[in-house]
């Protein structure tokens, strides 16, 4: 796909705007948290869907910025993600704006009126339209539902996402003038259709668990016999993204921004794709643990090899080995190519440890044997 030089500038033109950064006091770890988790069920939600591609933005652009495509975006949809301990978020809360119930029809003024661009809903409103050549919308995200009356009778904190389109006609006109406060002059009147509000099952005391229960669903469709590793995988991907966003410092590149910020779903699949090696290999390292033990080797250091080996397989899903892992699967590899077994299997782990252990004197005998394990797994399992 040829990339949008027009898009990609846009974004980084938004993503740089110091009017559309959030100020009003950072997130606690709570908020922070349930940023993460949530971010993370709409990511498999997303990938359930069998998208072409994706990118989610962490702290660049509102709180979550979720783009269709991670080389040439054409569309994104920007998230305030909040979570509220106690009630309902009400109306002034959203929108700085007085109820019209209160004012009973008399007018609101202008000052009052621009106030709205300082509310959650102005802000994710303001950086919505800030966007003109991508496709763009705004959802604010809780687990508390929004207490806004709607036109049909009913209320937005009952009912499934809506967008603010549906509000109560008195509302949906008093919001329509703050909105069009943050307008520049000859702009259309604000389109309320373009926000959309939506409480969500997360509640934040139960973060974890929530997820690993979303997850192992998602894995028992994708691949039933993966399910059981839903939370190493999630403790995996939230290692991933936790740290992102966490640099604060003004990004030049989209590059930039991406690696800073950004999560792509070739990272997802990536991690899917690890994690699809780990039975097998560890199917097999169970059936030379075994032989291992008819030789003799002590049940404790078998145990402590198969620690070690599932260690290694849980950073691999992370997205990477330490600087002495790779070291040692570059030697292993060396050895293999020049080494065949010629007596016991005890026997030749023992050659190998003598050659490498003195090489590699920062990783432990089991730790050290098990990368050699299932490097020399690999080798048998692929000998090209």
């Amino acid at each position: 796909m040829p990339i949008n030089e027009t898009n990609i500038t846009e974004i980084m033109e938004v993503t740089n705007r110091s009017d559309l950064k959030e100020t009003g006091g950072g997130h606690n770890q709570k908020g922070v948290d349930f940023q993460r988790h949530w971010a993370l069920m709409r990511i498999f939600q997303l990938e359930d869907s069998d998208p072409e591609d994706f990118l989610f933005l962490f702290e660049a652009i509102q709180d979550v910025a979720e783009f269709d495509s991670s080389a040439s975006p054409s569309s994104v949809t920007l998230y305030q993600v909040k979570k509220k301990d106690r009630n309902e978020w009400g109306w002034q809360g959203l929108t700085n704006l007085p109820s019209p119930k209160a004012k009973k029809g008399k007018p609101v003024g202008s000052e009052q009126l621009s106030k709205t661009r300082t509310s959650p809903i102005g802000k994710l409103y303001a950086t919505v339209i800030a966007f003109g050549s991508l496709e763009s919308r705004g959802r604010f995200i809780s687990n508390a539902g929004c207490n806004l009356p709607l036109l049909n009778g009913g209320n937005a904190a009952t009912s499934v996402p809506c967008s603010l389109n549906s509000l109560d006609p008195s509302f949906h006109a008093l919001l329509k003038d703050g909105l069009g406060t943050i307008h520049k002059a000859g702009m259309p009147a604000p389109d309320l259709d373009r926000i959309w509000v939506e409480r969500v099952a997360l509640h934040p005391d139960n973060l974890a668990h929530t997820l690993i229960g979303q997850v192992a669903v998602f894995l028992q469709r994708r691949s039933p016999r993966h399910s059981g590793q839903a939370k190493s995988l999630v403790d995996s991907l939230m290692a991933t993204i936790g740290p992102l966003g966490a640099k604060t410092d003004q990004c030049h590149t989209f590059h930039e921004v991406k690696k800073r910020h950004g999560f792509t779903r070739k990272e997802l699949t990536d991690a899917l794709g690890q994690l699809e090696n780990i039975p097998d290999v560890i199917q097999y390292l169970d059936m030379w643990i075994g032989q291992l033990s008819k030789d003799g080797v002590a049940f404790r250091d078998l145990t402590a090899m198969k620690a070690a080996a599932t260690s290694y397989y849980t950073r691999q899903v992370m997205g990477g080995h330490t600087e002495q892992e790779r070291a040692l699967i570059v030697a292993c590899d060396k050895w293999l190519l020049q080494n065949e077994q010629s007596e016991s299997l005890s026997q030749f782990f023992e050659e190998a440890y003598l050659f490498l252990g003195p090489k590699h004197p920062g990783l432990r005998k089991h730790q050290l044997l098990a990368i050699f394990a299932l490097r020399a797994i690999a080798k048998c399992v692929d000998p090209t």
